[in-house]
């Protein structure tokens, strides 16, 4: 299966400045801040690849060096089989970079103005800009506003401007950081939407996904990267890393009665494992118990018909399964130490 990113321990130190008493004291020793740490992820083409993580991880730095405007400390990270620090010049044609950050465009030019200083910064001819421009600006419903002030558009506007302004080298890969900072939820909802239906889905990219906004990586990546500490802690397709921390089985039943000597005895059922029980606030004869299911998958029905035989009356039956915020928070708690899916199976 052919890769499109490829890293290979990549590391990147950043020098820190030291104080005149550091100067004084230690005048050879050198001080540096790891922003990445022996990074090594592998990305499919077409695929829409999450790096999540909470702020000052290391997820900018990281997309940074795969867009070479970075270059590593140490390691090794290809781009199409292109080396970020050998082949920049190639790597950048094919390449697509869109932050959330508004002071790198010019406020007091139309988003059409905005297009045409990039596009020749990017040394795409007169002509073939204004086609281009044209094209992406109505593929992102902006041709209406297009020649009004950038310093007029509104946060989603602006948004939509920096992704148009990624594909106007019709980028094979595209790197967003953080694009959705600072939307309201109903255009974030329309935006993301648009990544994983037209740019993923139609246009057949290859999207990497900064965030720490973990609805987003859920709705919009099938493959993920957790990131913190200049570490990637692990790496894989979120089903699969789902299923291998959620070693316990926990099911929810759904009761239509339940009164009050039901509840009592729910709680002292001996073939389930922490059973809760959740009082319906609307409904208050309704019910919800959630339990830990035994090593024998029989149990389950069996804790079934021992409800249906105290006299409930069940709605519905289904498996509980982990959530990515339950899951960020095991991976992001389990110290320094990097993890494979290997080593979850373990958990």
């Amino acid at each position: 299966m052919p890769y499109c990113i490829e890293t290979y321990n990549l590391t990147k130190r950043y020098p820190v400045i030291k104080g005149y008493g550091d100067i004084l004291l230690h005048p050879f020793r050198k001080k540096a801040i790891t922003a990445l740490n022996n990074v090594n992820i592998q990305i499919k083409k077409n695929e829409l690849f999450g790096l999540l993580g909470p702020n000052g991880a290391g997820k900018t730095t990281l997309i940074k060096i795969l867009c070479t405007l970075v270059l590593p400390t140490s390691g090794r990270a290809l781009v199409n089989g292109l080396d970020v620090e050998k082949d920049g010049k190639k790597i950048r044609k094919i390449i697509g970079y869109v932050i959330g950050d508004e002071r790198s465009f010019y406020w007091r030019l139309t988003g059409r103005q905005n297009l045409r200083f990039f596009a020749k910064l990017n040394n795409i001819s007169h002509k073939e800009a204004d086609q281009k421009i044209k094209n992406l600006l109505e593929f992102m419903e902006l041709t209406r506003d297009a020649d009004r002030m950038f310093k007029d558009y509104s946060t989603g506007m602006r948004q939509k401007l920096a992704i148009a302004r990624g594909l106007l080298t019709n980028p094979e890969i595209i790197f967003m950081d953080e694009p959705t900072s600072g939307l309201d939820p109903i255009t974030a909802q329309k935006l993301i939407r648009f990544i994983r239906e037209k740019l993923v889905g139609e246009e057949g990219k290859t999207v990497i996904f900064a965030t720490h906004n973990l609805h987003e990586v859920e709705v919009l990546c099938d493959q993920i990267a957790i990131v913190n500490g200049g570490k990637v802690k692990i790496a894989g397709a979120v089903k699969e890393i789902k299923k291998m921390f959620h070693s316990e089985k926990r099911y929810v039943i759904k009761l239509k009665s339940a009164k009050n000597s039901l509840v009592s005895k729910i709680q002292n059922i001996a073939i389930a494992n922490k059973v809760t029980t959740i009082p319906d606030d609307i409904t208050p004869d309704r019910i919800q118990i959630e339990f830990e299911a035994l090593s024998d998958n029989g149990n389950i029905f069996q804790m079934v018909k021992e409800l249906v035989d105290m006299g409930s009356e069940i709605s519905s039956f289904y498996e509980k399964e982990i959530s990515l915020g339950e899951l960020f928070s095991r991976v992001i708690d389990t110290g320094n130490s990097t993890m494979s899916l290997h080593t979850m199976a373990k958990i």
